[in-house]
C-alpha cells in the first residue's frame, strides 16, 4: 500500500519493508562484533520500539538478556514535555553491564536524556544507544550520543513499524509519513 489512513488521517509510504530489513542486517553485523563475548542486556523501549527489537534480536545470535521499559512523553501527535517511567528497568540487572537501549525515534532527545541519565545512576559497564529512527533537526538535548541509527528522517510525523497516531498503525511493516 502507497498511502493507508488512519483515523482521520492520510500517511503515504516512507521507509519500505525491504529497507528496513536492509538496515536491520546491517545493524546486526555491527552489534555482533562489538558485543557478542559482552552477554549485553537489550533494554527495550516500550511501545515503539518492539517490532525494531524484535527483528534485532532474532538474528543477534549471541547471548544476552532482553528487559523492557516504558517511557511515556507523547499524547496523540504531540509531546507532553514530561516523561514517565510507565513499566521500570530491573535496575539490579543494570550494574556492570552492557547495556544496549533499543528505542523507536530520537526526536527532542528529552525522553533518552532522562532515561540514560537514570540509567548511568545504576552504574553499568557501558550503555549503547540504538534508535530506529532519529531526527536530528529536532534534538534539543545537543550532548545526546546516538551510537547506532537505523535511519536519520527530517522533522515528519511517521507511523508504521512499531511507531504510533494516537495508539493506532503499529503494526504496519513499513514507515508512513503524513501526507499534508
Amino acid at each position: 500500500m502507497e498511502t493507508i489512513k488512519i483515523k482521520d488521517k492520510i500517511f503515504r509510504k516512507y521507509i519500505s519493508e525491504t529497507q528496513i530489513q536492509q538496515r536491520i542486517q546491517e545493524i546486526v553485523v555491527e552489534l555482533s562484533d562489538k558485543f557478542k563475548d559482552k552477554n549485553p542486556v537489550f533494554v527495550v523501549v516500550l511501545r515503539g520500539a518492539f517490532m525494531f527489537a524484535s527483528d534485532i534480536l532474532k538474528k543477534f545470535n549471541f547471548p544476552c538478556e532482553i528487559e523492557f521499559v516504558k517511557l511515556m512523553s507523547y499524547t496523540g501527535m504531540q509531546s507532553t514535555g514530561k516523561i514517565n517511567m510507565v513499566l521500570p528497568l530491573k535496575e539490579e540487572i543494570v550494574k556492570d553491564r552492557a547495556i544496549i537501549i533499543i528505542e523507536d525515534i530520537v526526536d527532542s532527545g528529552l525522553t533518552m536524556d532522562f532515561f540514560m541519565q537514570y540509567l548511568q545512576g545504576l552504574h553499568p559497564q557501558s550503555i549503547t544507544l540504538l534508535s530506529f529512527l532519529y531526527k536530528p533537526a529536532n534534538l534539543q538535548k545537543l550532548d545526546l550520543k546516538i551510537d547506532m541509527v537505523g535511519f536519520t528522517v527530517p522533522d515528519l510525523f511517521v507511523v508504521g513499524y512499531g511507531l504510533d497516531y494516537d495508539g493506532e498503525g503499529r503494526n504496519l511493516e513499513a514507515v508512513y509519513q503524513l501526507d499534508v
